[in-house]
């Protein structure tokens, strides 16, 4: 079961037509099979405060995936990009008090010739 918080980042993500033409996946990216020109968004957790708290400050990565041997490498880094400038302009939604980018855009490459870009924020979350 997908948990509130990552409902949460999911509908910010639509509500800012951020996911257009992505595959959206938590905790951990799986491939799909014969899928060289799928796309993906990744949300993974990187530690964070107590759970038992009614308002957390947990960090999670962001992780902007490109197809295999895309040619408009630009157009997947500048997602990244928008998505981490989306969350200086509008961070809240449900339980996600503020989102608030922590890092810059990292980027490397798979030996299948995936681009990779990330970064890292950190978001209040209510309990």
């Amino acid at each position: 079961m997908i948990s509130d918080t990552y409902k949460s980042i999911k509908e910010w993500l639509i509500s800012h037509d951020l996911l257009d033409g992505y595959t959206l996946q938590f905790l951990k990216w799986v491939e799909v099979k014969n899928t060289k020109t799928a796309k993906y968004i990744v949300i993974i957790p990187a530690g964070g405060g107590d759970a038992n708290e009614a308002l957390t400050r947990d960090f999670f990565r962001f992780v902007i995936i490109s197809a295999i041997n895309d040619s408009n490498i630009v157009a997947v880094n500048d997602r990244a990009d928008e998505i981490r400038q989306s969350m200086l302009d509008d961070f809240q939604i449900n339980n996600v008090i503020s989102m608030t980018p922590i890092s810059g855009i990292t980027q490397s490459n798979t030996e299948e010739g995936r681009f990779v870009f990330e970064f890292t924020a950190q978001l209040i979350i209510s309990r």
